[in-house]
């Protein structure tokens, strides 16, 4: 595999991982926590750095997907020519 499949496939899995870790704390909040866990109170909000992180990593995923594309295209265009 290439780096620039490489960095097409990081940036998908960028804007990915938020995604699934987002439902996966929606999810989460709505199961009961009673006993050693918790006082069966949902707990509905992400904390500020849950978001700083799942936020920060879909922009960086959404910024680099067009730019992996873009250098993926010149490089197959580079490969033809030759």
């Amino acid at each position: 595999m290439n780096r620039y499949v490489l960095h097409i496939a990081a940036s998908v899995v960028c804007i990915l991982a938020p995604a699934v870790g987002f439902l996966y704390e929606w999810w989460d909040s709505y199961q009961p926590k009673v006993g050693p866990v918790g006082d069966g109170k949902p707990n509905y909000y992400l904390t500020i750095p849950q978001w700083i992180s799942m936020v920060s990593s879909f922009t960086l995923g959404m910024i680099n997907l067009p730019l992996a594309i873009i250098r993926y295209k010149q490089k197959i265009n580079e490969d033809s020519k030759r």
